[in-house]
C-alpha cells in the first residue's frame, strides 16, 4: 500500500511537471519568438506608415495570441467564466475601471472579451500599470510594444506621462481599451488595513467597503477624464466648426472618434465548486505557479459590466471622487451578494448570450499550432543563421532601451 501511495504521489508529480512545460513552455516559447518574429517587424512594416495601422496590427497579433493562451485558464484550469451585464460597444474606445483581486485580473478581461463575439477586442487591451513591469523581459517590453502605460507612483511624474499618454492614444485613433485599477494594488489583509486605516484618517465610511475591495485612488481616473472631454470638446469642435469644416467632416466620417465612447465599471469575482468566494489569500502571487500546474482554485470567474456615457460621468477630481466611491460602495454590495448566491444577483446583471463556454477548441487549437509552428521556425533561424541571430541581439536590445526609456507617445 505504502508503495501504489508512493507511486500515486510520482505520477501526480508528473502530471503536474506535463502541466508546467504544456503552459509555462508553451507561453515563455511563443512569446519570444512571436516578438521576434511579429511584433518587431509590425515596427518597421506598419509604424513608420500609420500609428494606427501599427496599433491596429498589434492589436491583431495580441489578439491570436492572447486567445491562444487562454487555454490555461479555461481548459487546463477548467475556470467557466460567466459575463453579465452591460453589452460592450465594439470597435470603439474604452475607458475601463475595475476592482484588482488578483494578478489573474486581466487574463480574465481577455475571456470576456472575446465572448463579445469579436476576437479582434481581446488585443485592444491596454493598462495603465506599474512601472515595474516594463522591465520584464519579453512580457514587459510585449505590453509596452501595445501601448501599455507605466507608472511610478510619484505623482508629479505619473501625470505629465499619463497626459501625454493619453493623447498620443487618440492621436493614433485606433479603438483600444483601457484598464485602470484605481485601488492601485492587488487586494491582500494587509492591503485591506492600509485601505481601512487611510478611510480612517479621512473620515471615509470603511463599512461601506466591506469585504474584499479595497479604497479607490481617483487621481489617475480623473486625468483620464479630464483628458477624454479635452478630447471630445475637440472633436465636436471640429465637427461644428464653420467655414473649411467639409475635409474635417468628412474625415471624422471616415475615422470614428478617437474619445472613450464609454466609461465601464468593471467588477470581478472568483468562487469556488461550492459558489463560495476564492479568498485573496488563496491566490496572491501563487496563483500564477497554481495556473501552470492546472490547480488554480477557482471553479466560475464572475465579470459584471456597467456602461456610462463619458457626460454622465464628472470630470473633475472631488466629483470624481466621490462618484468613484459610490461606484465601489455598489461594488462591494455586489461581492456581498456573489458571496451569499454564488453568482451576481443585481437586477441589471443579465448574463450576455455568450457567457459561459470555453473558447472553440478547433479556433484555440489552429492558433497555438500556428504560434508552435512560428517558434519553431524562429529557433531554427537563431540557430542556422548569423544574421538572423544578429537581428534578434539588435532587436532585444532596442527594446530594452525602448522600454528603459519609456516614451509615453508609444
Amino acid at each position: 500500500r505504502v508503495a501504489t501511495r508512493a507511486r500515486g504521489v510520482d505520477a501526480m508529480g508528473l502530471v503536474q511537471w506535463f502541466n508546467v512545460w504544456w503552459s509555462l513552455g508553451y507561453v515563455l516559447l511563443t512569446a519570444t519568438t512571436s516578438t521576434l518574429m511579429l511584433l518587431v517587424p509590425a515596427i518597421v512594416v506598419f509604424r513608420p506608415i500609420s500609428l494606427s495601422l501599427y496599433s491596429r496590427a498589434t492589436s491583431w497579433i495580441f489578439a491570436l495570441w492572447w486567445t491562444s493562451c487562454l487555454f490555461i485558464t479555461e481548459r487546463l484550469n477548467g475556470v467557466g467564466v460567466r459575463v453579465t451585464g452591460d453589452a460592450l460597444p465594439l470597435g470603439v474606445p474604452l475607458l475601463i475601471m475595475s476592482n484588482h483581486k488578483c494578478n489573474l485580473d486581466w487574463m480574465f478581461l481577455w475571456s470576456a472579451a472575446i465572448r463579445t463575439g469579436s476576437i479582434f477586442q481581446v488585443g485592444v487591451f491596454r493598462a495603465v500599470a506599474k512601472s515595474e513591469i516594463r522591465v520584464i523581459p519579453i512580457f514587459g517590453w510585449g505590453c509596452k510594444l501595445n501601448g501599455f502605460a507605466y507608472i511610478r507612483r510619484k505623482w508629479a511624474e505619473d501625470a505629465a506621462h499619463i497626459t501625454k499618454w493619453a493623447r498620443a492614444q487618440f492621436a493614433r485613433n485606433a479603438p483600444g481599451w483601457v484598464l485602470i485599477f484605481p485601488e492601485g494594488t492587488r487586494y491582500t489583509d494587509r492591503n485591506k488595513q492600509r485601505s481601512d486605516a487611510s478611510c480612517e484618517k479621512d473620515g471615509v465610511d470603511a463599512s461601506a467597503l466591506a469585504g474584499e475591495i479595497l479604497r479607490p485612488r481617483t487621481k489617475g481616473l480623473a486625468l483620464l477624464l479630464r483628458e477624454n472631454a479635452r478630447q471630445r470638446k475637440a472633436e465636436d469642435d471640429c465637427l461644428n466648426e464653420k467655414g473649411s469644416s467639409g475635409d474635417a467632416k468628412r474625415k471624422m466620417k471616415r475615422n470614428p472618434r478617437a474619445s472613450f465612447a464609454k466609461v465601464v465599471d468593471m467588477t470581478i469575482q472568483y468562487t469556488d465548486k461550492n459558489g463560495k468566494p476564492v479568498l485573496g489569500s488563496a491566490l496572491g502571487t501563487r496563483c500564477f505557479g497554481q495556473l501552470a500546474k492546472g490547480e488554480l482554485p477557482v471553479t466560475t470567474c464572475h465579470v459584471h459590466f456597467d456602461c456610462f456615457d463619458p457626460s454622465d460621468v464628472p470630470v473633475d477630481a472631488d466629483s470624481v471622487t466621490e462618484w468613484t466611491m459610490r461606484r465601489w460602495q455598489k461594488k462591494a454590495e455586489m461581492l456581498r451578494s456573489c458571496a451569499a448566491h454564488g453568482r451576481f444577483t443585481d437586477a441589471r446583471a443579465k448574463e450576455w448570450p455568450k457567457s459561459g463556454g470555453a473558447v472553440p477548441f478547433f479556433l484555440q487549437t489552429a492558433l497555438r499550432f500556428f504560434f508552435v509552428a512560428q517558434g519553431v521556425a524562429c529557433v531554427f533561424a537563431l540557430y542556422h543563421s548569423r544574421a538572423f541571430a544578429a537581428y534578434a541581439a539588435i532587436a532585444f536590445g532596442g527594446l530594452v532601451v525602448m522600454c528603459q526609456a519609456d516614451p509615453p507617445n508609444w
